[in-house]
């Protein structure tokens, strides 16, 4: 009999508030592993509507309590109940990719930008430790992910967690509304080879928003000996109090003063 590292657990992370034609809904985490297999990690369900952006991590403690090898990420998809789903995907990391130089980013539209139908969908992240995934569920027009509550969790084992996220770029919204305890990523395209980087020069609403770490620039998959390929500065943060606040971005060398080549404004209102 497989000796497990950890019970199996289902947790009631936050109820899904909204008295909506779907009912209440509630989102929940599960984890488990075995000393002879994969790790099996799901979140969700979280309720989005059709053309939102998210974005996915896998994160590992620093200090690994157990399955401690390294880790990469080998294939990313989203399916329904019947097959894998073609999707926008926003970014090209190339795989394998180790997990700590992988983020997932997509768009809930079909690659020719039809509207996904609504229904159950699973972001899928498989890795050489085991799979993860992110329970989806897209409304149908007119309704909003917002009436449902949080959007965003996470859940792990050994340490080794998956974490979604709202997302924001330059080619999605410059707007969103998150609620207390949602996570947020700004993802912006630049090249990290030219001297510039994307920075952030707007402070307001610190106690709003609260900064988390994590992997700051992706470059592109390039064939080896490439020199000069862009890639995507990330920024994240943690809802941690209502209000409404502006994020600005401006896109310049550290040695250079005055005006940035690039500069954009995301407005976010917690509830």
């Amino acid at each position: 009999m497989k000796t497990l590292l950890g019970l199996s657990v289902a947790l009631l992370l936050v109820p899904l508030l909204g008295a909506l034609a779907l009912g209440q809904a509630s989102s929940s985490a599960s984890a488990s592993a075995s000393s002879d297999g994969p790790m099996e990690v799901t979140i969700g369900t979280f309720n989005f509507v059709a053309s939102d952006s998210l974005a996915l991590e896998i994160v590992r403690d620093e200090n690994c309590a157990c399955m401690c090898s390294p880790i990469s990420v080998i294939g990313f998809h989203v399916e329904d109940a019947d097959d894998t789903v073609p999707v926008k995907l926003l970014n090209d990391a190339g795989l394998p990719q180790s997990i700590d130089k992988w983020v997932g980013m997509l768009t809930l539209v079909a690659p020719d930008g039809t509207a996904l139908p609504p229904g159950a969908y699973t972001a899928v992240v498989e890795t050489s430790a085991g799979t993860f995934r992110a329970q989806i569920s897209i409304a149908a027009a007119g309704m909003t992910a917002s009436s449902w509550g949080r959007v965003s969790s996470s859940a792990s084992i050994c340490g080794v967690e998956i974490r979604l996220y709202r997302l924001l770029t330059k080619e999605t919204a410059t707007s969103i509304s998150l609620h207390v305890g949602d996570t947020l990523m700004i993802a912006l395209a630049g090249n990290a080879t030219t001297g510039y980087a994307w920075e952030q020069i707007d402070s307001e609403g610190e106690t709003i928003l609260s900064p988390l770490a994590g992997l700051d620039y992706q470059p592109e998959s390039a064939p080896a000996g490439t020199v000069g390929s862009g890639g995507t500065f990330f920024f994240r943060y943690s809802a941690e109090s209502t209000g409404q606040t502006n994020l600005t971005f401006t896109y310049r060398r550290p040695w250079e003063e005055g005006p940035g080549a690039d500069t954009i404004t995301f407005q976010v209102t917690v509830d």
